[in-house]
């Protein structure tokens, strides 16, 4: 099935529940902002998207962020205490129950409203991984091969994120080994039916 055939597939069986949280989790750079995106985008009026990314590194947590051979770079995602996963869970919680929220304002992602009567909810990127899974009627987990990631990874940090190169190559294998173990040991798989 091509990946908008998939999409569509998705997004019709989504409209068809009364009401629906999903989370859209997995490894780094496989692009699960934009395939979120496109499922809201099919879902038109009817879903809220929570982007998560605004709610990693705390102030209070920088300084754990940031490796001591390389400076100035970070490495977030991976490493939970950095989430901010009460005010996180709370919004999602609040959304569930029909609760309009206020999103973090961030520069690239501007606070907006999300409105607590739409019946379906996506929540993406790496701090819902941390959540409870029941939090959720459905998690997908989008994985990708090594050799895909890093260079995706590359190509995306070192332009959009001005990451070094060399850090990104020296953290790739721990970051995924984080990323599989976390997936595989502590999420359960529904379906849709």
């Amino acid at each position: 099935m091509e990946r908008s055939e998939f999409i569509e597939h998705l997004s019709k069986q989504l409209l068809d529940k009364k009401s629906i949280s999903v989370r859209v989790i997995g490894h780094g750079a496989y692009g699960k902002s934009r395939w979120a995106r496109e499922i809201a985008d099919c879902l038109g009026s009817q879903v809220d998207l929570l982007e998560t990314d605004p709610d990693i590194a705390s102030a209070d947590h920088r300084q754990l962020v940031v490796p001591k051979d390389f400076p100035g770079q970070k490495v977030r995602a991976s490493i939970p205490i950095v989430h901010e996963l009460k005010s996180l869970e709370r919004d999602i919680l609040a959304l569930q129950k029909g609760v309009s929220i206020l999103t973090i304002n961030e520069p690239w992602s501007p606070s907006t409203v999300l409105d607590g009567r739409k019946p379906i909810l996506i929540v993406e990127e790496m701090s819902a991984s941390f959540l409870p899974d029941d939090l959720f009627d459905l998690t997908i987990v989008c994985f990708t091969d090594d050799k895909t990631e890093l260079s995706r990874r590359l190509a995306r940090d070192t332009k959009e994120r001005h990451r070094d190169a060399t850090f990104i190559e020296k953290t790739h294998q721990i970051r995924r080994q984080q990323y599989s173990s976390l997936f595989r040991a502590s999420h359960s798989k529904k379906q849709i039916s």
